[in-house]
C-alpha cells in the first residue's frame, strides 16, 4: 500500500490506436480541463490526513507504539518496515504473473479491513461511549497546616500545623494526611515559638529539620531527637563518607559524619564539638558560597544524589552540588569559594520556580531512578534525568500557556508507572505516559497562591483492575481533596461495531466497487496506516523513511517500471489501495470497465468525445502510499515534538503538522502539471520532499532547534 509511486491513470472509452485529437493542448488548458479530478484528489488527501491527526490522541500511548517508546528513535526498524515493503511488492508481482490475483485479492483485502477497524475504533469510541466525568473538588476543614515535604511517588508527605504558634508540629503522615505515622512539637533553640519556615532534608540517618534557630535530626521511624546543632540554618545536609577509615571530619575526627547547614547563600560545615553559634567558629576552610541567584531561605526541595552530591532547588536556583571533603586552604578573610556543581540553572528577573517534584518519570517503572521535574511561572516544565554520580541530562519540555502552580509525579491508579500532575493557572491537568499524553479530565483549582503543595494516596477498588485515588491540595495552608474512580472506557461494543461497519464496507466493496466506495475504504485505511507508523516513530526517522522511499519510487517508476506492473495489478483487482477522482463526479459504469478490464492503462492516454456527444471523462488515480508517506510526518510531528504555544490555540506542533500537510500539497501541485501533460511521474519524490521542506520550515517558525534534535540510533 506504500511507495506504489503516483498512479495517475486516465481511463477512456478509446483503443490503444485511436489518435490523439489534442495533442496540441497548451498545459493551461490540460490543468483547467482536469481541475476537477486533481481538487477531488487534493480534498481526499487532506481528508485523509486530518482524519488520521483526529484519532492521533487515542493511539499516542505508550503500549500503542508499533516498537514501544524505545523503538521511536530506532532506525533499524524502520529500515525494516522498508525491506517489509520490497517484499510485499515482490510477492504481489510474482503472484500477479502466475494468475494468482485471488491470492493477492483476499490477502489484501484481509489486511485493508484490519487497517479500517484502527481507524474506526476511535470514531466509533466518539460516538457511542459517555464522556469521561471531570473530577470535583471538596474542601476540608484544615486551616494553617502546611505540607513542607513530599516522598517519592506523593503518598507520605510531612506538614506543619500551626508553625507559628505554641503548638507547632511537624507531623509524617500517609493516605492524604488520613494516618500519621508520628509528629514532633517544633520550638526554636531556646524552648520558645519558632518563627522561620521549617525546611527539612532526609539522609540515611534520618530526617534533618532547620526552622532558622537550629538543626536537627529526627529518627525517621518514631520523630525523636537523634542529634541537633545550635546553629542558625535554613537548610541542614549530612554528609556519610562511603570509607569512614579513610575520612576526616572538617576538625580533624576520624570516620564521622559531617554536618552541614545552609543559611541564605552560605555552605557551612557543622564542627563536631563546637556546633552551636556560641562556640569557636571552625572550619572557615571548607565554607562554600552558592551564586546570587541562590537563597537558602526560599528552597523548594533538597534531596541527597547518591554519596557525593546533593539537589538543592530554590526560588531561582536549581543545582547538583558536590560535598565538599576537603580544605581549600581559605581563611577568614578570604574571598569565599563557590560551590562545585556538576550542574545548575540560574533564573532571572520576575521568573520563579513555581513547580518541582523529584520520582520516577512517567513511561517509567515507580521504582526506576528519580528525576527532577521543574515549573516555572512562565509556563514551561522541564524534566532532568540525574544519576547518582550527580551528572544531569535534560529530557522533556512543555510550554504551557498559563504559570505552572504546582507538580506532582505520582501514580493515579497503582498502575506502576507515575502521572504528570501539573497545576496551571487555575486548572489542574494529568499527563501518562513517556510521551506526557494528557488525559481529558481537568480540575478547577482557583485560588492565587503562586505555589500549590500536593500529594496522592490510592484507595483500594476490588471491583477495578485500577485503585482510585485521593488527591491532596494544599494551598497557603488550606486543604482540599479530590476522590475519583479510575473511569475505565468498555471498548467491546465499539470494537464489535468497528469490525461489522468494516466487514460491511469490505462486502460492499466486492459487490459493488464504485468509485466512492473505494475511496470510503482508502480514506479509513490510509488515515489508520498513517497514525499507527507516525505515533510510532520520531520526525527524524520518518524523513530518513520517505527519503529512502521516494528513492526506491522513482527507479521503481522509471528504472525498473515494476511499480507501475504493481498499480495496473491493483486496478485490475479494483482494490482500494488508491484514491479515485473521476472527472467531473463520473466514472465508467461497472459494465463498461469489464469490457475493458484487460486493456492496458496508460498515463498517455488521452479524452476523446464519445458517440452521444457527452464524455465519459477521464479518472485519476493516486496510490495509497502518496498520502501515507506525507502524512506520516504529519502524525509524527504531532506527537513527538515539544509543547509550545502557537496561534489560535492551537500548539505548535499542530502547526507543524499542518505546516507538513502545506508542503506535501505544494509538492502534489508540482506534480500535477506532469500528470496533466501525460508524463508518467514518479509521485513519492515530489510528495515527499515538500512534505519534509514544509516540515522545515513550519517546525524551525513554531518551535525551533528542538524540532531537529532527536537521539536516534540504529537499534
Amino acid at each position: 500500500m506504500s511507495g506504489d509511486g503516483f498512479a495517475a491513470k486516465r481511463r477512456a472509452e478509446q483503443t490503444p490506436d485511436e489518435p490523439n485529437k489534442h495533442g496540441n493542448t497548451s498545459l493551461f488548458d490540460e490543468l483547467r480541463e482536469q481541475a476537477g479530478s486533481m481538487l477531488g484528489m487534493a480534498g481526499m488527501f487532506v481528508v485523509t490526513i486530518l482524519l488520521a491527526m483526529k484519532i492521533q490522541p487515542f493511539y499516542d500511548r505508550d503500549e500503542l507504539r508499533a516498537f514501544g517508546a524505545e523503538g521511536a528513535n530506532k532506525a533499524g526498524f524502520i529500515l525494516l518496515e522498508l525491506i517489509f515493503i520490497l517484499i510485499f511488492t515482490a510477492v504481489i508481482i510474482f503472484l500477479a504473473r502466475k494468475n494468482l490475483q485471488r491470492f493477492i485479492k483476499w490477502g489484501i483485502l484481509g489486511v485493508l479491513m484490519i487497517a479500517m477497524i484502527y481507524t474506526l475504533i476511535p470514531l466509533m469510541g466518539s460516538i457511542l461511549l459517555d464522556e469521561i466525568p471531570a473530577l470535583e473538588r471538596e474542601d476540608t476543614m484544615t486551616e494553617e497546616a502546611y505540607i513542607i515535604y513530599v516522598d517519592e511517588n506523593g503518598r507520605d508527605f510531612f506538614y506543619v500545623d500551626d508553625p507559628y504558634s505554641d503548638s507547632a508540629t511537624l507531623r509524617y503522615v500517609t493516605n492524604a494526611g488520613e494516618n500519621e505515622y508520628w509528629n514532633h512539637t517544633i520550638k526554636d533553640e531556646f524552648g520558645g515559638n519558632s518563627s522561620g519556615t521549617a525546611i527539612l532534608s532526609v539522609t540515611e540517618d534520618g530526617v534533618i529539620l532547620c526552622e532558622g534557630t537550629q538543626w536537627l535530626l529526627l529518627s525517621e521511624s518514631d520523630g525523636s531527637v537523634i542529634d541537633s546543632h545550635g546553629k542558625d540554618c535554613h537548610v541542614g545536609l549530612r554528609y556519610e563518607p562511603t570509607d569512614p577509615s579513610e575520612w576526616e571530619s572538617c576538625e580533624g575526627v576520624d570516620g564521622v559524619p559531617q554536618d552541614w547547614r545552609i543559611r541564605y547563600r552560605g555552605l557551612e560545615p557543622i564542627g563536631y564539638y563546637n556546633g552551636s553559634d556560641d562556640g569557636p567558629q571552625v572550619c572557615f576552610d571548607w565554607y562554600r558560597e552558592f551564586p546570587e541567584s541562590f537563597n537558602g531561605e526560599t528552597t523548594r526541595l533538597v534531596r541527597d544524589i547518591g554519596t557525593e552530591h546533593f539537589l538543592i532547588v530554590s526560588d531561582q536556583w536549581a543545582g547538583v552540588v558536590k560535598y565538599p571533603t576537603e580544605s581549600t586552604g581559605s581563611g577568614p578573610g578570604d574571598p569565599p569559594i563557590p560551590v562545585e556543581t556538576t550542574w545548575e540553572l540560574s533564573l532571572t528577573g520576575d521568573d520563579i520556580f513555581t513547580g518541582v517534584t523529584f520520582g520516577a518519570l512517567p513511561g517509567q517503572n515507580v521504582t526506576d531512578s528519580p528525576s527532577l521535574v521543574l515549573g516555572t511561572n512562565g509556563g514551561s516544565v522541564t524534566t532532568w534525568d540525574i544519576t547518582e554520580d550527580g551528572s544531569v541530562e535534560e529530557g522533556s519540555t512543555m510550554n504551557l500557556d498559563g504559570a505552572v502552580r504546582g507538580l506532582l509525579l505520582a501514580d493515579c491508579c497503582s498502575g506502576g508507572s507515575n502521572d504528570l500532575w501539573v497545576i496551571e493557572d487555575e486548572y489542574m491537568r494529568i499527563f501518562m505516559g513517556s510521551n506526557l499524553v494528557e488525559m481529558p479530565r481537568s480540575l478547577k483549582i482557583g485560588g492565587d497562591d503562586p505555589t500549590i503543595l500536593l500529594a496522592l494516596h490510592n484507595v483500594e477498588n476490588e471491583d477495578s483492575e485500577y485503585d482510585d485515588g485521593v488527591l491532596l491540595i494544599e494551598q497557603d495552608g488550606v486543604w482540599s481533596t479530590t476522590q475519583y474512580e479510575v473511569f475505565v472506557q468498555d471498548f467491546t461494543m465499539v470494537s464489535i461495531v468497528s469490525i461489522l461497519v468494516s466487514i460491511a464496507l469490505i462486502i460492499v466493496l466486492i459487490v459493488r466497487p464504485e468509485w466512492y466506495v473505494i475511496n470510503t475504504v482508502g480514506i479509513l485505511v490510509g488515515a489508520g496506516t498513517i497514525t499507527m507508523l507516525g505515533v510510532s516513530f520520531v520526525p527524524l526517522i520518518i524523513i530518513i523513511f520517505m527519503i529512502l522511499a521516494a528513492i526506491y519510487d522513482a527507479w521503481a517508476v522509471y528504472k525498473s517500471k515494476h511499480m507501475l506492473e504493481l498499480a495496473d495489478t491493483m486496478v485490475g483487482l479494483e482494490l482500494p489501495v488508491m484514491l479515485v477522482a473521476p472527472h467531473k463526479g463520473k466514472m465508467q459504469p461497472k459494465s463498461k470497465m469489464n469490457e475493458n478490464k484487460n486493456r492496458q492503462f496508460q498515463q498517455s492516454a488521452q479524452i476523446e468525445p464519445i458517440q452521444d456527444g457527452g464524455r465519459l471523462g477521464e479518472t485519476m488515480l493516486m496510490g495509497l502510499g502518496d498520502v501515507i508517506f506525507p502524512g506520516l510526518l504529519c502524525i509524527s510531528a504531532m506527537t513527538w515534538l515539544p509543547e509550545t504555544d502557537g496561534p489560535m490555540g492551537w500548539s505548535g506542533s499542530i502547526w507543524v503538522a499542518l505546516g507538513t500537510m502545506v508542503g506535501s500539497l505544494i509538492g502534489y501541485c508540482v506534480l500535477m502539471t506532469y500528470v496533466a501533460r501525460g508524463r508518467p511521474q514518479a509521485g513519492l519524490p515530489l510528495l515527499n520532499g515538500g512534505a519534509i521542506i514544509g516540515y522545515i520550515i513550519s517546525a524551525a517558525i513554531f518551535i525551533g532547534s528542538a524540532a531537529f534534535s532527536f537521539d536516534i540510533s540504529l537499534f
